[in-house]
């Protein structure tokens, strides 16, 4: 049988192979009278430990140690801790370290393979980034053939160290394991015992959440005003049956698109009496058969809500969970497991929870737009002050094909009998057979598909997904229900879009921006959107009126004009993708 020996190692370890302690650290300690066929080390290493100035500082630590062992000054805690606190937890000190015991564990006869693992974390205490190192150690071994035991030593390192150890041996209930901890340095460490109840309750717990890949037989979804949380646990966990804990404020209905043909179910609830919460949820729960897997999304709802359903889950030792969409983490309450939530690629998912009886009338995506009209486009936005002009003289033309003929400013425009389109002028001697709109476009048409054109790279990189333009909707107001009474009969959204957890909603502006625009995009990003919606205002040129300026900041809008528009939009662009590449890194 394989014997593994599993831990971190400290600054007393560290010390102790430099000879700077009176004993031999913890881990070499333990190694005496103990029989191990591998051990598995890991080592903190510090964020900074590939920069260019500590890999130089590095390059000193043979040089100095040698200094302070020939004046004799390993005992000098002042000098001694300077040198420990400049090269610990960095490449250098790891080696140093690895090198060591491998040297305690041979003149002791431990033929045991010595591997030490260099793990970088944010901070001493980055619980997630611990706990997903002892995730990756145990897993190693799990993956190891034949019978083995695991000793998982709590002493080295710090205190939450310990208590990961502790917590992720328990996502293990199928590894024969055992804990050990030393009281006092340089003394044979002892096997410690977890509390009866603790084992039992994590260990069926912890063993429901290793098996999350399958999903629940059954998820109770706290929901409120906010769908979103229980679209996102729809989507992240298979489940054959769905109840959706609600007031009746809130119904659920609407759901159903999202789970097809799986069951749904509604238990309504006082979101303001979390024992009446946990007495419902449980009385459901128990009705069906024993060893049902059951989830409980904790997102939705009120506060007393989630204290009831958490309490509920204890009981039931079902498993409980909660959507971070700050971080982009479903978080496992009762484990420090994390798990990516998963993307919504499709804006179409976004409109038809957040609205009852919606339809999308139309919508485009713009794959084949010409050369020639890209070049008119982009053209007429660098006269862009020129063609605000002609805004008012083409209203006449905007709501029946009507021919025309511009002549202003250096531009010529004109549409035929035919609907047949020509414009001349800086630089541009265009024919287009069949566009009877050709008027609308001029009078702000042409910067939606600018602005398009604007955000297509980004599209085209994955940086952004399902960009569309002039994204119409109909709402029918006879099938609407709950809260969902904000909609019109019709609606068009200029130009939408997703990073694959929210919903953006450019509202473009060729003209003057006003009051009653910036409350019309607040409602519509609020309503289609969530919470976690997004609107832009995208606009020729910056808004003239301080009142204006204030409405869009005090929306939370964000701004796209003028002169800076290409700049703000890539600002905007790196800004989701640095996001989205710190949400990768994390653990």
């Amino acid at each position: 049988m394989k014997r593994f020996l599993l831990t971190w190692y400290g600054i007393t370890d560290f010390r102790a192979s430099l000879g700077f302690e009176n004993t031999d650290g913890p881990i070499a300690s333990a190694l005496a009278g103990a029989s191990y066929s591998d051990i598995i080390i890991l080592g903190y290493t510090r964020t900074d430990n590939d920069a260019s100035e500590l890999i130089e500082a590095q390059k000193t630590f043979t040089l100095e140690l040698a200094s302070i062992r020939s004046m004799g000054q390993e005992k000098d805690w002042k000098l001694t801790n300077q040198f420990v606190s400049r090269f610990a937890n960095t490449s250098v000190a790891h080696e140093h370290f690895e090198a060591w015991l491998k040297k305690k564990a041979a003149a002791l006869g431990c033929n045991a393979r010595i591997r030490l693992n260099s793990e970088k974390l944010y901070q001493l205490n980055d619980t997630e980034g611990i706990y997903a190192s002892a995730m990756r150690a145990l897993d190693g071994v799990e993956q190891e053939p034949g019978e083995k035991l695991v000793t998982l030593y709590l002493s080295p390192g710090t205190p939450v160290m310990a208590f990961v150890w502790a917590l992720a041996a328990l996502s293990y209930p199928e590894l024969k394991k055992r804990l050990i901890a030393s009281s006092i340095i340089g003394k044979a460490p002892e096997v410690i015992a977890l509390p009866a109840e603790w084992l039992e309750r994590h260990s069926s717990k912890q063993a429901a959440i290793r098996g999350i890949s399958n999903g629940f037989d059954v998820t109770f979804h706290l929901f409120g005003e906010q769908r979103m949380p229980a679209l996102l646990s729809i989507r992240q966990f298979e489940s054959a049956h769905h109840i959706f804990v609600n007031s009746k404020d809130f119904p659920a209905a609407c759901m159903q698109t999202f789970i097809g043909s799986r069951d749904l179910h509604e238990l309504t609830v006082d979101p303001w009496d979390d024992r009446a919460v946990h007495e419902q949820i449980t009385e459901l729960a128990k009705q069906f058969p024993e060893k049902t897997r059951i989830g409980i999304n904790l997102t939705g709802g009120t506060k007393l809500m989630f204290a009831g359903a958490l309490s509920a889950a204890r009981e039931l030792g079902a498993v409980p969970f909660y959507f971070d969409s700050k971080n982009r983490r479903v978080i496992f309450i009762d484990s420090v497991r994390r798990e990516k939530i998963r993307q919504i690629d499709s804006i179409e998912t976004f409109l038809h929870l957040n609205s009852d009886g919606l339809e999308i009338a139309g919508s485009s995506f713009m794959k084949d737009i010409s050369p020639s009209r890209q070049l008119l486009t982009e053209t007429l936005w660098l006269h862009r002050d020129k063609v605000r002009r002609f805004y008012r003289e083409l209203t006449d033309y905007n709501n029946a094909f009507r021919p025309f003929e511009i002549c202003r400013d250096g531009f010529n425009f004109k549409l035929d009998d035919m609907e047949a389109v020509s414009v001349q002028g800086y630089g541009l001697d265009l024919r287009f057979e069949k566009w009877p709109d050709f008027a609308k476009y001029l009078s702000g048409g042409w910067f939606e598909e600018f602005v398009y054109l604007q955000c297509k790279p980004y599209e085209d990189a994955g940086v952004i997904q399902d960009l569309r333009i002039n994204v119409k909707l109909n709402l029918n107001l006879e099938e609407s229900k709950g809260y969902s009474s904000f909609g019109v009969e019709y609606n068009e959204l200029d130009i939408t879009f997703t990073d694959g957890y929210s919903l953006y909603i450019v509202e473009c502006k060729a003209g003057n921006v006003t009051q009653e625009q910036i409350m019309k995009l607040q409602n519509l990003v609020r309503f289609y959107g969530g919470i976690e919606g997004r609107g832009i205002v995208a606009c020729c040129v910056l808004p003239n009126t301080e009142s204006v300026k204030k409405k869009i900041k005090d929306a939370r809008l964000m701004l796209w004009s003028g002169a800076s528009l290409s700049e703000q939009i890539t600002a905007m662009m790196n800004s989701i993708t640095e996001r989205a590449e710190a949400s990768e890194a994390t653990p």
